[in-house]
Formats: structure tokens, sequence, C-alpha cells
């Protein structure tokens, strides 16, 4: 019993503190990625559009984040209504970010190696009907999330978690749903896409070639580690529904452990986001003419700079006016 609640306060502690350095490197993150390119970039094109979303749906996970922080650590105080909410909010921008990363991945595709053809594409109010799509299909694609969310008590505390099926049925189909649509599929097309992008590369000679492709591999090495672990148990609790009773209590608790653990590298992918921006900004720039990421952090860095300029003229006036 001791062991079981050290077990515990030892996954709570990890839990807590992954999530709160996720908070801490994702918010400031994809808030400055959203000001840049809001009060920065005048001109749009359908990458900084997909990235601006995408920031958007990692920024709206991570500001919930110190909530469910404070569930593991505690309890859940916020009420039934507020699980079902906040649960749905969490469920439509994982799904939202996993496909404007699939989007991302679908444009470069397009640019580099249909450029001409991908003209179309690039009119502002194709993007935008596209990312009101995947909005949609995101909030539709939530909703058993919402309708089998519940608040109960786990080991003498109330916490908000998912997974209260009124059927064997509706447990396999939910996690058929959210395996293929959430990893799946978007990651058969990135991948796909990436892949191909990475063969035409290979056939360029522009001096970046290698440094391009370490950031394709870079991009889908991330959403492998962010996300694959989180439906390989999934996958484990959908083979258990299949199994006899002893072995499916013996897999339903490693995969209920799994997907606690796991929840939190998915969480992950939110903050990692904006670092692959500044990788793309250092490593593309004189590579494909066509990457906006690299405009968007050149311009954080200049803000920065600036910013950083004026604080230290500020210290050099103050000690002026001081020695006065």
């Amino acid at each position: 019993m001791e062991s079981n609640n050290a077990t515990e306060t030892a996954l709570q502690a990890v839990a807590g503190t992954v999530l709160g350095l996720t908070c801490i490197v994702g918010i400031p993150g994809n808030s400055l990625v959203i000001w840049v390119i809001l009060h920065k970039m005048k001109q749009r094109s359908p990458t900084v559009i997909l990235i601006v979303n995408l920031a958007f749906a990692d920024l709206i996970v991570l500001v919930t984040l110190p909530l469910w922080i404070y569930s593991i650590c505690n309890s859940w105080v916020f009420g039934e209504t507020s699980c079902k909410i906040l649960g749905y909010l969490l469920y439509c921008n994982l799904y939202s970010s996993v496909y404007f990363i699939m989007l991302m991945s679908i444009n470069r595709f397009l640019v580099v190696v249909y450029p001409f053809a991908s003209q179309r594409w690039q009119r502002t109010e194709h993007v935008c009907k596209v990312v009101l799509i995947v909005w949609c299909l995101a909030f539709l694609l939530s909703v058993p999330n919402l309708l089998t969310r519940k608040v109960g008590i786990i080991n003498d505390h109330l916490q908000c978690f998912g997974g209260q099926y009124d059927s064997k049925a509706q447990h396999i189909s939910c996690l058929v749903l959210e395996t293929l649509a959430g990893f799946v599929i978007p990651f058969t097309v990135l991948a796909t896409c990436y892949g191909l992008v990475a063969k035409r590369v290979g056939r360029m000679t522009f001096k970046s070639k290698h440094r391009s492709e370490m950031l394709i591999i870079s991009i889908i090495v991330a959403f492998l580690i962010c996300w694959f672990p989180y439906h390989v148990f999934n996958v484990i609790d959908l083979v258990s529904l299949t199994l006899d009773s002893d072995t499916f209590e013996t897999l339903t608790t490693v995969s209920e452990v799994g997907t606690y653990i796991t929840g939190t590298l998915a969480f992950i992918s939110s903050s990692v986001n904006p670092l692959l921006y500044a990788f793309a900004a250092r490593n593309l720039r004189n590579g494909l003419r066509s990457s906006v990421m690299a405009k968007v952090f050149e311009q954080i860095a200049q803000y920065a700079t600036n910013e950083s300029k004026m604080e230290r003229e500020d210290a050099t006036n103050m000690e002026s006016v001081e020695g006065l």
C-alpha cells in the first residue's frame, strides 16, 4: 500500500514538473510567435497563417495546464461543468494542433515538389477556408471526450477524467477514432509529404541542403516522440477489451499508468513547436527561399535585440543621473 502511494506521489511529481516546464517554455514562446505575426508581418503567406493558428491552438492548451497541474497534485475542485468544458477544449486544440502540423507538411510538399501548381493553394482565401475546416473538424472529433468526461474519486481524491463509456462498443469506437484521427492519418500524411520533400531536396545542390534535411527529420522525430507513446497505450487499451478478465485488468492498469505518463509528453508538443520555428529560421533562411518561418524568427530576434539595446541605454542614462 505504501509502495503504491510512493509510486503515485512520484508520478504526480514528475507529471507536475514536466507540465510546469512545458508552461514556462510554451506560453511565452507561442505568445511571442502570435505577437510577431500579427504586429510585425504585413504579408501573411499560407505558412504564416498555419503557424499563427498552430501557435494559438498550442497556447489555449498551455493556459489550461495550471488547472490540470493543480488537479494532479491535489484534486479537481472546479466542478463537473468545468471538467467537461476544459477537457473538450483540450482535445479540440490538441486535434487542431496535430492537423495544422500536418497541413504545414502538405504546404511544404506542394511548394517544393509542385511550385507552379501550388500557386492556387497559396491564395489567402483558400487557406483560410482550410483552416476553418480544421477547426470545425477538431470541434467535431472532440465531442466523444465531452460526452465521456466526468468527475470521480480516484485514490480518495476528486479527479476530472475521460473514458467513462456506457458500453464496450462505445469504448472501442472512441479509441479507434482517437488513434486513427489523432495519430495514424496525420502522421502518415506528414511522413509521406516530408519524405517526398527530402527526396526532392536531396537532388538539389544548395549549401543548406543538409540542414534542411535535418529540419525535416527533427519535425518527424518530435511528432513521434510527443504523440506515438500516448497512442501505443491507446492500442494496448483497445487490445485489452478483446481479452479475458484477468488479462483485461492487467492491461487496463498498464494502459492507465502509461496514458498518465505519456499524456504529459503530448503536451510537450505545444512547447516544442516554437523551438522548431527557431531551428527553421536559422537553418532555412539561406536554403529554401519559400520558408517564411525564417522571417518570423528574424522579426523576433530583431525585436528582442532592440528591446535589449533600449534597456542598456536606460541603464546607462540612470547611471549618468545617479552620478550627477
